[in-house]
């Protein structure tokens, strides 16, 4: 039987999957760390989206196809929730190594650093996020796929505005891009913290993941045999 559910991602999908199951909507995974999603490390190819430098990844996708008698895991019939694009850290670390701050939304330069503008920033992120974008909308064209960016948990000006430059980026090619923090918690500027998991501060709980997973339901851009 077909899973309701392709999560593709990093660690972030955890949650996703773990709210997934307690609402009994069944899933299937590709999942390897922000590491293995860094730019030249994954591909396209004929059988779908293909990891590079992480055997952990191959198997895990031989997995799938073999379960499911499939040689591209995108023609499952099941929409694709990922969060591919969206690990920050190692996207803005070079600019903090660097001491580079961003301009934030209130116009105000930092006391310390050298400010840059969120325009340098945006073609920053476009120049190491191209083959991110041109995968997710390689996986567009074979499945449905819904982008749904980790919430914003230890990140800096620079993640931040990273973050939304990217929702925005994402949104103009014409991706699906769903943003828990605006669409189910009206734009607050960070993580309730019934949401979050005190011994993992990078990561949100299986809550965050349930009440993503029961919106993206809700909502009819998932469809899935409990519903």
């Amino acid at each position: 039987m077909k899973p309701d559910v392709l999560l593709i991602g990093d660690s972030h999908t955890i949650a996703l999957e773990d709210g997934a199951k307690a609402l009994g909507i069944t899933t299937e995974a590709f999942r390897i760390g922000g590491a293995g999603w860094h730019e030249g490390k994954f591909a396209w190819s004929a059988d779908g989206i293909i990891p590079r430098a992480s055997p952990m990844g191959r198997n895990a996708i031989e997995a799938i196809r073999a379960r499911h008698g499939v040689s591209n895991i995108l023609h499952l019939g099941a929409p694709v929730v990922t969060t591919v694009g969206f690990h920050l850290g190692s996207l803005v670390r070079g600019l903090r190594w660097n001491n580079h701050q961003v301009l934030g939304p209130d116009g105000v330069a930092p006391d310390q650093g050298l400010l840059i503008s969120e325009n340098f920033l945006t073609h920053y992120i476009q120049s190491m996020r191209t083959q991110h974008l041109r995968v997710l909308r390689r996986m567009a064209r074979e499945a449905k796929v819904i982008v749904v960016p980790p919430p914003p948990l230890n990140l800096d000006g620079n993640g931040l505005c990273a973050r939304a430059i990217l929702i925005r980026w994402m949104r103009k090619s014409g991706l699906t891009v769903f943003d828990p923090m605006q669409e189910l918690l009206d734009g607050a500027p960070a993580l309730p913290g019934r949401f979050l998991d005190a011994s993992d501060p990078n990561h949100a709980n299986a809550a965050f993941g349930q009440m993503v997973m029961e919106a993206l339901r809700t909502r009819g851009l998932i469809e899935t045999q409990s519903a």
